[in-house]
């Protein structure tokens, strides 16, 4: 049994491109049916996580996301009522220098992404769910790391100065985890292997990472949202040793200038990879936003 697999779940892997990373994972709760998904509650939402790897690394899969959806599903604050299902996003890579391809690799399994093909990626399966299960606006959107700023894209992609992929229902709630948000500012900070990478997915150019990156989005975060909750929680570990707080600070910045006042939580616990691989501290920030979406 493959270890995506969850009790009390029932779990599908689906396709929604020709690569084999263009792949996302669904865990629905046995009793649900169509017809109970047809007549899900209006205040029942899609949990919907985006990995890390900093674009590129092949450790990083749909599974990131089981530890804290077995969790989620075990958590007498987040009731069946509230969730119409749990889903993980696959998508291209960049290649990695440690992982390297042989040169007769197929093209639908080469690591040779570069932006935006991550982002349309990522657009591209929400589409994909939505069209499959009519999700709408009706989700939770997770990003752990570069997934982080790939949850950012999502919202981004929507105003006309990105615009990577087709418009996508925008999420009831974001939440960023160790996310990345200012690849200028970070590579400013750290250089080495941050430098390598973001050369290597974005390409040399400055600007180019600026206008990428969610703290220095051109454009205006409340008014591409429109109207909605925009619910967006940042949480960062002291203890993490890869993304540092001033990622989530600048962040933080950026949205109170937009107009958005987002909920930060500085006190997450563990290193990096270990907090979605313990899995509790992303199961809690999922069900505080699904508490505060269902205030009336």
């Amino acid at each position: 049994m493959s270890s995506a697999h969850i009790p009390g779940l029932n779990y599908t892997s689906l396709q929604y491109g020709d690569h084999t990373l263009q792949r996302v994972a669904v865990w629905q709760f046995d009793d649900d049916d169509d017809t109970q998904e047809a007549h899900a509650p209006a205040s029942a939402y899609w949990i919907i996580f985006v990995h890390g790897g900093a674009w590129r690394d092949p450790r990083n899969t749909v599974d990131d996301f089981v530890p804290p959806v077995q969790h989620m599903a075990a958590r007498a604050d987040l009731p069946k009522s509230a969730i119409r299902g749990f889903a993980s996003l696959d998508y291209r890579l960049s290649p990695h220098p440690q992982f390297p391809q042989d040169p007769s690799t197929p093209a639908k399994e080469l690591h040779n992404a570069r932006h935006p093909d991550h982002i349309r990626d990522v657009v591209s399966a929400l589409r994909f769910l939505d069209g499959k299960y009519g999700i709408g606006n009706n989700y939770v959107l997770i990003g752990h790391s570069a997934g982080g700023a790939l949850a950012h894209q999502v919202v981004m992609n929507s105003d006309a100065s990105c615009g990577w992929a087709p418009a996508v229902p925008l999420p009831a709630a974001l939440i960023s985890i160790s996310g990345i948000h200012d690849l200028r500012g970070m590579v400013a900070r750290h250089g080495g292997i941050y430098e390598e990478f973001t050369t290597g997915v974005f390409g040399p150019d400055k600007q180019v990472w600026d206008a990428v990156s969610p703290a220095t989005f051109a454009g205006n975060f409340k008014d591409v949202w429109g109207d909605g909750p925009r619910l967006v929680i940042l949480a960062n570990s002291a203890e993490d040793t890869l993304i540092d707080m001033p990622e989530l600070d600048v962040m933080e910045a950026r949205l109170i200038a937009d107009g958005i006042t987002p909920i930060a939580i500085r006190d997450l616990s563990l290193e990096h990879d270990d907090i979605w691989r313990e899995g509790t501290q992303v199961a809690a920030l999922v069900a505080k936003a699904v508490a505060k979406l269902q205030q009336p």
